[in-house]
């Protein structure tokens, strides 16, 4: 599917959380980078449509954020950086309630197979409460992705894993995307995003510091780690 954001801005107050940003998006993996505070989780959120934007249009094809709010959710795959979870319900009964809300007929199939591919089968009827933080991750990561959805908004999905997980989920990143799936990623962790995107945005406190391809932004900075090239662009003496 095709996101188009037109001059979308967010403000808290006096404080200018995003300042006007544009952007279309189609088959790519597109990484969303900066600093605590930059702006990454506001503009997710409001893709997602938690919260509305200032000013500004958010299109997913034909679909408003504003006025289709329910229809753009169906076709979204969100994991929030921090994401809350009912204590009380399993990792089946999680699941199997994402997919009802996706609108996700016959879903038990594809949730025996998230609960496999994350090694979870045996936990499948435990509580979620009773679960470590990383099994609690990984099944908020398999809501995201439960039903294929066209458009992946994954924020910080890296943190809280153990090193095999990352490995594995970055390989379901990319064949999310190979099946069709626009991504947009958050991470902190600069040699995913060197590896994964096709396209990088560097917020900084709320604009847009740079933009390119990993490849492009690196040569731009001088720099062979995509890491020294974030803070390159992100250090405090640049001005976006």
């Amino acid at each position: 599917m095709h996101l188009s954001i037109s001059n979308v801005t967010k403000r808290y107050g006096e404080l200018i959380a995003l300042h006007p940003f544009s952007l279309d998006l189609e088959g790519e993996i597109c990484g969303l980078i900066g600093n605590n505070g930059a702006g990454k989780s506001t503009l997710m959120k409001m893709i997602v449509g938690l919260i509305p934007p200032g000013k500004g249009k958010i299109l997913l094809d034909d679909l408003d954020a504003r006025k289709d709010p329910e229809a753009i959710k169906r076709h979204i795959g969100y994991l929030p950086e921090s994401p809350l979870l009912y204590p009380r319900l399993t990792p089946v009964e999680l699941l199997t309630y994402v997919a009802e809300i996706k609108g996700i007929s016959h879903p038990a199939e594809e949730i025996e197979q998230w609960l496999e591919t994350f090694a979870l089968s045996e936990k499948r009827n435990t509580y979620l409460n009773d679960l470590s933080y990383g099994m609690k991750k990984k099944i908020a990561i398999a809501a995201a992705l439960i039903g294929k959805p066209p458009l992946l908004i994954l924020d910080e999905p890296f943190n809280g894993l153990d090193v095999a997980t990352m490995e594995s989920l970055a390989g379901i990143i990319v064949r999310c995307h190979e099946e069709g799936a626009t991504v947009i990623l958050s991470s902190h962790l600069m040699a995913y995003i060197d590896r994964l995107c096709h396209r990088v945005i560097i917020l900084k406190q709320g604009a847009v510091a740079a933009s390119g391809k990993p490849s492009d932004l690196k040569k731009e900075a001088q720099q062979d780690s995509f890491h020294e090239t974030f803070l390159y662009f992100a250090s405090s003496h640049r001005i976006p």
